[in-house]
């Protein structure tokens, strides 16, 4: 009781509501296992593995003697490595006095939130850090519920309830936060969804940050959609966030991009970004942004990685959902990035037999009994004494199922990468032979409860 008061006593509010990141946290606990000899499944961290682009990788050494810091905008060459590169993609023109780099895309998230005015819509269920970054800005959340078998598709009628329902308890819903495609679930938007978004958006002044982070890991090109394409970005308030982790296999560079709007609204928002990051973090650093110049253009030797890339983590990330479902669990079909989101509640009989009533209490279970580490569905927005479909669900990443180790990363990887442009290829994957091994243990235990 004295500890808690003293808590009370020496935290803000909004701080006293964090804790370690769900994704961090299941990662240090993984380790633990594993070093005190533990066998362990981790499909409970979403950190890309690939190795580096040799043309980045080169990049960023030749850069490591640089420790100056650049404009708090970011490198101009970077700038227009980002401006281009999107510019292709949402096939229309975007300036790089449009583009400001930040240390991870994290720390512009934070920034945004800080500086907009108004409460945030998000979509049940959404990234593990989403919420906090809500929490942090002394703003409310409401939650947008999805289609329950798929846990992504966003309906008028939905957003329309959230909207009034935050209206009537005092709420004042203005920025809507999207991911697509989607960490937890792996779906991606169809275009008629994104239609609903951003009309209903700009029918109440809502803005919405579009968190693309995986736009480049889709699986065919109907999923590659986007709120910000059509000119959208360029006339509606719409906010673009990116960066260099998941594609490019460089989390640890910490190297983001926003994207704002050429309009009154989008200048006006980029100066409060810049005046935040030139208070709080300065400058990404600057050898991570001259490989990342390398990294986002759009020459053939990065086309050709970015392809390789997507098309590893298409065969791992189906191949994984076809065994789940194989195993009888309920598992909407991955449309891109690197994640399965399996629920377990055609077992909710056996489960309940266990004492096992929760997705906390599942991801438990499947650690300690089973050796295998995924993310409970309560950390993505879940409601764990809600219906059976949502209590039961698990994030599952399949982003650590390549190498056992940095040393393979680099002997192993560059082949994997270039064999998976062959004819049939069919890749020899033996971290992910044996986690779907794991898992049909896991589900033949739970059969096998009377």
């Amino acid at each position: 009781m004295g500890s808690l008061a003293a808590t009370n006593q020496l935290l803000t509010e909004q701080s006293s509501k964090l804790r370690l990141s769900a994704t961090l946290e299941i990662n240090e606990l993984v380790q633990e296992r594993l070093n005190s000899g533990k066998r362990v499944v981790h499909l409970g961290f979403g950190e890309a593995t690939f190795p580096l682009q040799k043309d980045v990788l080169e990049a960023h050494r030749g850069a490591s003697q640089d420790t100056n810091y650049v404009a708090v905008a970011g490198l101009q060459a970077l700038r227009e490595s980002v401006s281009r590169f999107q510019s292709r993609r949402l096939a229309f023109p975007i300036s790089p006095d449009q583009v400001v780099i930040a240390p991870g895309s994290k720390p512009l998230l934070f920034a945004l939130f800080d500086i907009l005015r108004g409460d945030v819509l998000l979509p049940r269920p959404s990234w593990v850090s989403y919420e906090p970054q809500v929490t942090h800005a002394g703003k409310r959340l409401f939650w947008v519920e999805t289609d329950e078998e798929d846990r992504h598709t966003i309906t008028a009628s939905s957003l329309e309830a959230t909207y009034n329902a935050a209206v009537a308890t005092g709420g004042d819903p203005r920025i809507m936060l999207i991911n697509s495609p989607s960490n937890p679930t792996g779906r991606a938007f169809s275009e008629a969804t994104i239609e609903t978004i951003t009309r209903f958006c700009k029918s109440h002044n809502i803005t919405i940050i579009s968190d693309e982070i995986y736009s480049d890991i889709t699986f065919a090109d109907e999923h590659r959609g986007s709120a910000c394409a059509s000119g959208r970005l360029n006339t509606d308030q719409v906010i673009l966030t990116g960066g260099l982790s998941k594609t490019y296999s460089a989390g640890g560079w910490r190297v983001g991009f926003a994207v704002f709007p050429p309009t009154q609204f989008g200048k006006t928002v980029q100066r409060a970004v810049l005046a935040y990051a030139s208070e709080c973090w300065s400058a990404a650093s600057a050898p991570a942004q001259q490989a990342a110049a390398i990294a986002f253009d759009t020459s053939p030797s990065m086309d050709l990685y970015r392809q390789q890339v997507a098309m590893v983590h298409k065969h791992c990330t189906l191949r994984l959902y076809e065994a789940l479902r194989n195993c009888g669990l309920a598992v909407p079909e991955p449309k891109g990035a690197f994640y399965v989101y399996p629920s377990f509640h055609p077992y909710t009989r056996q489960l309940e037999q266990m004492g096992v009533r929760t997705s906390v209490g599942l991801s438990r279970w499947l650690i300690e009994e089973c050796g295998i580490a995924a993310l409970p569905g309560s950390v993505f927005g879940e409601d764990d004494t809600g219906l059976p479909g949502g209590r039961f669900r698990l994030r599952m990443a399949t982003s650590y199922l390549y190498f056992r180790d940095q040393q393979e990363r680099y002997s192993k990887g560059y082949q994997l990468l270039n064999g998976i442009m062959e004819e049939n290829s069919s890749p020899e994957l033996p971290l992910l032979d044996e986690a779907i091994a794991a898992l049909e243990t896991a589900v033949a235990k739970l059969k096998s409860v009377a």
